[in-house]
């Protein structure tokens, strides 16, 4: 019952990701219409990403869901926790734990034959990649002429676990050329607005976990109000994106 509740509250926007949330599956509901074929994605995290899309996209004849290691320490942090505290926090916070990955192996030097894959997946992966062009290459290898590349990657966002990088309308432009891909769509639907949001409800939610317990309680109380009126504004702002200030950009490539 109670964690029904909170389900339904992260729906709304006094959840601090609400509009972030909102904007990405948004995204990636645009790039990835018509899935269909055999498909790799790399960095596959949680593992959520591939069951999702399996349930949705009934021409996928098999995905493989990879990831570098079986589970880094930070996420092997959240992962205890999430296993631990599933239930009130699990549901508030939509943290879960880790499904099961189909092999481990490094973006940059996947173990398959040239030409193998229809789609080449990568969801918030590239800022953690510091071989970027690399990754690109390799991405082109394992495709078959015609297959697609489909990232999606934060632009105006928090430096977070394990960042290198981040880019911009040039470099997509530039990668494409040089690795032989045509550039489809540069997909934003983010702006300011998005960013304001995305940006102070995570600098609160920092200073909330950092705070002596007098100011936490005074931060939670407010907490609430604040992000229903940076989620709801943040949204009225972005009715007419931005892509100079985006969240995020959603990319589709080609190869030819």
């Amino acid at each position: 019952m109670i964690n029904s509740i909170i389900r339904r509250l992260t729906a709304l926007p006094i959840y601090p990701h609400w509009l972030e949330f909102y904007k990405r599956e948004q995204g990636n509901n645009i790039t990835l219409r018509n899935l269909k074929g055999k498909i790799i994605e790399v960095g596959a995290g949680n593992g959520f990403m591939k069951y999702d899309l399996l349930s949705r996209y009934k021409g996928i004849n098999e995905y493989i869901s990879t990831d570098c290691s079986t589970w880094d320490p930070e996420f092997e942090r959240i992962d205890t926790k999430a296993k631990k505290f599933w239930g009130l926090s699990g549901a508030f916070f939509k943290v879960r734990p880790r499904l099961p990955i189909d092999k481990k192996c490094n973006a940059m030097d996947l173990p398959y034959k040239d030409n193998t894959f229809d789609y080449h997946l990568s969801f918030e992966v590239l800022e953690h990649i510091d071989k970027p062009y690399i990754f690109f290459k390799e991405a082109y290898r394992v495709l078959k002429r015609g297959g697609y590349m489909i990232l999606s990657v934060p632009f105006l966002y928090r430096v977070h676990h394990s960042d290198y990088f981040r880019y911009t309308y040039n470099f997509f432009n530039r990668i494409s050329k040089e690795n032989n891909l045509k550039l489809l769509k540069i997909y934003s639907n983010t702006g300011f607005g998005t960013t304001f949001a995305s940006l102070t409800n995570q600098w609160l939610i920092l200073c909330i976990l950092k705070s002596n317990i007098a100011v936490k309680i005074i931060l939670l109380l407010l907490s609430p109000f604040i992000f229903f009126f940076t989620n709801t504004v943040g949204f009225l702002i972005d009715l007419k994106p931005d892509k100079n200030f985006s969240t995020r950009f959603h990319v589709i490539m080609k190869k030819l």
